[in-house]
């Protein structure tokens, strides 16, 4: 479950060398936000009845790449009056070139450490394979094949294809955060409500902004069953900045709000 809980934020980073003109314009913003998760839907066949938590992610960039830092907490009530409590960490750098990708994961449940992710990746050039190599959980290489971009990679790639009038964008994107990394993700996306827009931006005090509706499926690139593991979906404004998310599971949902945002400064390179 945590992991994709990342990925929506996750995906908002840069690919420079080299880049279509349309994703190289696509400027994205550093900023520090936290999230509050509640529970959005269940099915009658779900177990769960409630939920809440809280998401602290982080989007800073450097002379040399970019970084993201994120810290999720989730409390799940069951209908056998059980409660779990899960807490995920992710930290990862990626290079400004488009190319280098380093990862650390870990996720704990009730208070024991039930995995961690740790290892780095690297393309061999724009629209090239190359290979993942995990540290933890156990020391392995897996093949990136041809076309693999990182995940800040895919979202400035959605939101340029979004601001060229298309509706529909796939790609293969590793992420680390998951063993089954990398995924074929199939996204589908629009303008969002342009009110809705400008009064999220008004009541969290950010400069009016374009911003789109996105739909994600993600589909394991070694499972080739054709049902998605799972989808999300975001909106998500032209500077990369997140901000109504619905992560869909097998039974339930989760309703993802920001909250607070802080804009982050660039540094001088």
């Amino acid at each position: 479950m945590m992991r994709l809980l990342l990925y929506f934020l996750l995906i908002a980073i840069a690919w420079i060398d080299p880049l279509p003109e349309a994703s190289a314009a696509v400027a994205l913003q550093p900023h520090r936000a936290v999230y509050r998760m509640v529970l959005a839907t269940a099915d009658r066949s779900s177990d769960v009845v409630s939920a809440n938590g809280i998401m602290i992610y982080r989007f800073s960039r450097t002379c040399d790449g970019w970084t993201v830092e994120n810290q999720t907490f989730l409390r799940m009530f069951y209908d056998d009056d059980t409660v779990s409590d899960t807490l995920w960490s992710y930290a990862s750098w990626e290079g400004r070139d488009g190319r280098h990708f380093r990862f650390h994961a870990r996720y704990d449940q009730d208070g024991k450490t039930i995995e961690k992710l740790e290892g780095d990746a690297e393309l061999k050039g724009s629209g090239k394979g190359g290979y993942a190599r995990f540290k933890e959980p156990e020391a392995r290489r897996i093949a990136l094949p041809a076309g693999t971009v990182f995940p800040t990679a895919h979202l400035r790639e959605v939101l340029a294809a979004a601001a060229g009038g298309r509706h529909a964008l796939q790609r293969t994107v590793f992420d680390g955060a998951s063993v089954d990394s990398p995924y074929v993700v199939n996204a589908l996306f629009g303008p969002a409500a342009t009110a809705r827009a400008a009064g999220s931006a008004a009541a969290l005090k950010l400069p009016g902004a374009p911003a789109w509706w996105t739909q994600m499926a993600f589909f394991p690139l070694r499972d080739r069953s054709g049902e998605p593991e799972f989808e999300v979906g975001a909106e998500y404004r032209a500077d990369g900045i997140a901000d109504a998310i619905i992560q869909h599971f097998d039974d339930f949902s989760l309703d993802v709000r920001l909250r607070e945002i802080e804009l982050l400064s660039s540094p001088d390179c």
